[in-house]
């Protein structure tokens, strides 16, 4: 890594966050912060460990300070070493807890990652914005929503040019697949391929991609306990040894999600679309969520998984002729090859029913789906 070129990246990211300075200002509990462990700006990086945020939150009412953000670029917010002594910050203790189990000595020390690796290691995340509330879960998915689409995936492609045109490390460890590996890939350069794998021993799965002589790998998110069989695969991808992965051991999904009977799972495609940066709509309860003024979708693993649209009051005593615009929307949903001859519903549509290749069913129906928020919204 270069440390000019690295000055220039961060004087350019800092930039940004002060055009975006106002908006973000007004949500609330959204604070600015980004790189977590930095100890050198020249030299070979070995690891690159990237989240997606570090839920540092700002109290109700307080004003966004980007005084310091500049300089945290260059010095983080703390080190590795004293992160093993809060065992409440699982995120970093996890990753190390697993390394040590898969005996992944190339970089350990007894039980932590050796202090010669984490001076050639950055800890860093893919926003420059951060959040944190105690009252909410899925802080990730909900410091997308606030910020919006547009912001996300600039920090994205930002953190992509970081990552491949200044670091230039041997491997990028990703926490979290679909929040993490999979915007960071598609925002800095959508024609990258990558794998995907579902590994023997879990119903996680993994993703692999190498750019530029750097490999990126996508993991569940490291809150949780990582399984031995993800560290193994860290770890193997690492030295370079058996990279084609057997079917024994290893179930491919190629080139991404694959749609067959033997691996497809209706409640793993939806918890991809719903989690998907560019899936933008409010949940109302359980499955449902708002589609515009008028309507809700359901998005449900229930029957195999289907989706299906109808008017936010729907009531069963009254038929579908009752409301505003139905012929219009099933009109919508019809040209998508919906079913729209259901008495309750304006239109159902199976998951199994788009055709398309295994790795864009997810990107389909998220696509679908803002296809259609774009329709019938042109109604007001």
């Amino acid at each position: 890594m270069s440390g000019e070129e690295y000055k220039k990246w961060v004087d350019e990211a800092y930039q940004y966050i002060e055009d975006v300075y106002d908006r973000v200002n007004k949500l609330e509990h959204v604070n600015v912060g980004s790189t977590q462990y930095i100890p050198k700006l020249e030299g070979d990086i070995e690891l690159v460990f990237l989240g997606h945020d570090a839920h540092e939150g700002r109290s109700v009412g307080m004003e966004l300070d980007i005084t310091n953000a500049k300089e945290r670029f260059y010095k983080g917010n703390g080190n590795p070493i004293y992160w093993r002594e809060c065992p409440e910050w699982k995120i970093w203790n996890n990753i190390e807890s697993a390394f040590h189990h898969v005996g992944f000595t190339e970089i350990m020390d007894n039980n932590y990652i050796s202090e010669e690796i984490l001076k050639k290691t950055i800890v860093t995340n893919a926003l420059f914005f951060t959040y944190a509330n105690d009252k909410e879960k899925a802080l990730a998915k909900k410091l997308n929503t606030l910020l919006g689409s547009d912001i996300v995936n600039e920090c994205m492609k930002r953190t992509g040019k970081l990552i491949f045109e200044v670091i230039k490390p041997k491997m990028v460890i990703c926490s979290s697949c679909s929040m993490v590996f999979e915007p960071l890939i598609k925002n800095y350069n959508a024609d990258i391929r990558y794998e995907v794998f579902r590994l023997e021993g879990t119903r996680k799965k993994v993703m692999r991609c190498e750019y530029n002589g750097i490999t990126v790998l996508g993991i569940p998110h490291t809150s949780y306990p990582v399984p031995q069989v993800v560290a193994a695969f860290v770890r193997d991808t690492y030295l370079g040894k058996d990279i084609g992965y057997s079917m024994s051991n290893l179930a491919t999904i190629p080139n991404g999600f694959v749609s067959n009977k033997t691996l497809f799972n209706a409640k793993h495609v939806i918890d991809l679309v719903t989690s998907n940066p560019y899936f933008q709509l409010t949940k109302i309860e359980k499955d449902d969520y708002s589609l515009s003024n008028n309507l809700m979708i359901r998005i449900t693993k229930t029957g195999n998984g289907y989706l299906a649209v109808r008017h936010n009051n729907y009531d069963v005593q009254y038929p579908n002729s009752k409301y505003d615009f139905t012929e219009r929307y099933r009109n919508i949903l019809k040209e998508k090859g919906w079913n729209c001859d259901t008495p309750v519903w304006l239109g159902t549509k199976l998951i199994k029913d788009y055709e398309c290749k295994d790795d864009e069913i997810v990107t389909k129906i998220v696509s679908e789906i803002n296809d259609i928020v774009e329709l019938v919204n042109k109604d007001y």
